[in-house]
């Protein structure tokens, strides 16, 4: 099986600095790329108002931090710019068909696995899909905003699901 590990965007600062979230997610790539040496990495995420204001992608972030802990540049595929768990999904699948990927290791956080897997198992239905949660330090307050986020985000999803041509 031709496996890649997909790294899903979390945000920065206005100066590149990963959020805790990011680090978390990041950190978990490096466990599960020791595990499977022979994985290339795709980092998605591009600009956004919420998630990263600077004048370089999300992903160059994700990739200067994983190269600064030992993955080498010739690990990583070329970015997929997105914006959301969505566009993750749509900008990546074309990375990963290009390069002939069955086995996606998706790896995102643990509050955003259950939409992060409902959008690539509907995106990339034809692959192998397995994952790993990444935990991350933050308060109960903030936890719970961000799971009362993904359970909105979810029903939003399954609607652009249902209509997903509209995004092709």
């Amino acid at each position: 099986m031709n496996s890649a590990i997909v790294l899903l965007g979390a945000p920065n600062d206005n100066t590149g600095k990963l959020s805790v979230i990011a680090k978390s997610r990041c950190d978990k790539v490096l466990d599960v790329f020791q595990q499977n040496m022979t994985c290339h990495i795709l980092c998605t995420g591009g600009f956004g108002e919420h998630f990263n204001t600077t004048t370089k992608p999300h992903a160059h972030y994700c990739q200067q931090y994983l190269q600064s802990k030992g993955v080498a540049r010739s690990v990583f595929y070329k970015p997929a710019l997105s914006r959301y768990t969505l566009e993750d999904a749509l900008l990546a699948k074309p990375i990963l068909e290009q390069h002939k990927i069955d086995h996606i290791i998706l790896v995102t956080s643990d509050f955003h696995l259950e939409r992060a897997l409902l959008v690539f198992s509907h995106v990339l239905p034809n692959r192998v899909l397995s994952y790993h949660a990444a935990k991350s330090p933050m308060s109960r307050n903030e936890r719970d905003a961000l799971v009362a986020h993904e359970k909105t985000a979810i029903i939003r999803e399954r609607d652009n699901l249902k209509n997903i041509e509209n995004y092709l």
